[in-house]
């Protein structure tokens, strides 16, 4: 609890660098647009079954995940982020992030709606997640040192909806499904996770199994084209 209460501190004072950063923000980002009015709000995923699989210089696994995308303003491409994985195991050693109880791994982050690069996504529309700041997994003796972005394909895109749905693919060994995007400058960038575990570093792959199914805490969200 009191890990979880340092980073939703950490995640207001993301809040805020989003809010004075987003009017900074190069027009070839899409937005997130909220009715007229509602200036702050969330979207969360969750699942109590779902298996997530963290491939990288060794491989653990999680079984029931939160994840929540925090904004504060009407329009805007960015915001705090937290990703809450449970019941994480390495073989049969139980794994839980610095400062967490077993089993949980809480990941502090910050999101960004991007556009795909050239086979960058089914979609077009993606989020990316960056791991802000670097994560350290504890699993009884190994520890695990996690950093880096990953993608989400995303839709729908243009559309006033209450709900959005995300995948992020499968990997390939340490691959994953989505890698390219397009940065505020319009430039193509390479997403990439990397871990690193007794001086061995590896690139990395996130994979949730399934869809995750955003909902909306207000009455209806779009994701805007740049």
């Amino acid at each position: 609890m009191q890990r979880y209460t340092t980073l939703i501190l950490a995640a207001l004072t993301l809040a805020i660098f989003a809010i004075t950063t987003a009017g900074a923000s190069a027009t070839t980002l899409p937005s997130l647009l909220q009715l007229v009015g509602v200036t702050s709000g969330t979207l969360v995923a969750q699942s109590a079954t779902a298996i997530t699989t963290f491939a990288g210089a060794v491989t653990f696994t999680c079984k029931g995940y939160k994840t929540t995308l925090t904004f504060a303003a009407e329009m805007t491409s960015l915001g705090p982020g937290l990703e809450w994985l449970l019941n994480c195991m390495l073989g049969t050693k139980t794994c839980k992030a610095n400062g967490d109880t077993a089993g949980n791994v809480l990941v502090l982050g910050e999101w960004h709606t991007v556009l795909a690069a050239a086979g960058g996504g089914a979609n077009l529309f993606l989020i990316l997640f960056l791991f802000i700041p670097a994560l350290t997994i504890e699993c009884q003796g190994t520890n695990i040192v996690a950093t880096g972005s990953k993608l989400t394909d995303t839709e729908p895109f243009g559309r006033e909806v209450t709900r959005f749905t995300t995948g992020t693919g499968k990997c390939s060994g340490t691959t994953p499904a989505f890698t390219s995007y397009l940065n505020d400058s319009g430039t193509s960038t390479t997403a990439n996770l990397k871990s690193e575990t007794g001086g061995i570093k590896s690139n990395s792959c996130e994979e949730e199994e399934g869809t995750q199914e955003f909902s909306t805490s207000g009455m209806g969200a779009e994701v805007m084209e740049p």
